[in-house]
């Protein structure tokens, strides 16, 4: 294995005893805490994404945002990821292949870190399994334009500035506004929901150094 860089060294270290829900706690959409929802939840799927990081005059992280379209999260920013299909050898390969098929990199230049805690999204029956990881050099990113609208980053640190948590009015897809959701404002966009539980998990790593 590659030696790491400090601050991956240290989150990987972090890792070993996780926030878990007292993190997704504060960012949770006004429903209910996902381990709760789970024990009522039946024909629910799985799913896996990565958080890759990488170095480039900072630590910064990637996720992307979907196209709009007929669906429960529509236009949302997330982690590159999806479903887990049947050929899959196990969730870890279901994370890295859905990496590969979203963003173009591919899983032979992925360090992984270890595995946040999992996410129950009740709205589209997805368990979500998330893990950490970092890319070895600066990724050459290539975008599958049929599912993702854009690609983007932010250096890391942004997780721990004041005005980076946020509280918005949300319009979902089916036309509800829920009012005063929190939120992460990440290269002008708001991030909130699922992805933003798993951010603020990583927030409350990054805060212990």
């Amino acid at each position: 294995m590659k030696q790491h860089p400090e601050i991956f060294y240290r989150i990987q270290q972090e890792l070993e005893n996780l926030p878990g829900e007292a993190a997704h706690y504060e960012m949770y959409p006004k429903r209910g805490i996902s381990s709760d929802e789970l024990k009522n939840a039946v024909n629910y799927k799985t799913s896996a994404v990565l958080a890759l990081m990488y170095e480039d005059n900072g630590t910064h992280m990637i996720l992307t945002q979907r196209h709009e379209y007929d669906g429960k999260h529509s236009g949302q920013v997330s982690f590159p990821g999806g479903k887990m299909e049947k050929e899959d050898e196990s969730i870890l390969f279901t994370a890295l292949r859905e990496t590969q098929e979203e963003i173009g990199v591919h899983p032979d230049d992925v360090e992984i870190l270890g595995k946040l805690t999992d996410v129950y999204i009740p709205v589209s029956k997805f368990l979500v399994h998330p893990f950490i990881g970092y890319h070895t050099s600066i990724p050459d990113l290539k975008r599958e334009e049929k599912e993702v609208k854009e690609i983007f980053s932010f250096n890391i640190e942004e997780l721990l500035w004041e005005d980076t948590l946020q509280f918005r009015d949300i319009r979902s897809p089916e036309g509800m506004i829920f009012k005063n959701v929190p939120c992460f404002i990440l290269y002008d966009k708001v991030v909130w929901g699922a992805t933003a539980l798993m951010l603020n998990e990583i927030k409350a790593l990054l805060k212990r150094f």
